[in-house]
């Protein structure tokens, strides 16, 4: 199990990583189709939405003890797991 310490440096590259990766996208996106474009905006704008509230559970964890970190980090790898799945499904649509 990853210590408090090595969770944050890790989700803290993650975010920088994820954050490269919307300019990308949304790049790409904007030289899509009207209609198609719009689509991908929505699921960009739920994206970042999603990371954003991770940055809040970063922030969190960075302000928390060991005995909050563990409460918080459960809901911190859902929110994970859906940012890598929104991205997924955007460089899907994007790469077609």
């Amino acid at each position: 199990m990853a210590s408090r310490e090595e969770y944050i440096d890790k989700l803290e590259k993650q975010l920088r990583e994820w954050n490269t990766q919307i300019d990308e996208l949304q790049k790409r996106i904007n030289q899509e189709s009207q209609d198609l474009k719009a689509n991908l905006d929505k699921r960009m704008e739920e994206l970042k939405e999603k990371r954003s509230n991770l940055q809040s559970k970063l922030d969190k964890i960075k302000d928390s003890g060991d005995e909050v970190f563990e409460e918080i980090k459960a809901d911190s790898e859902k929110l994970w797991k859906d940012v890598k799945k929104g991205f997924s499904e955007i460089r899907e649509i994007v790469n077609e």
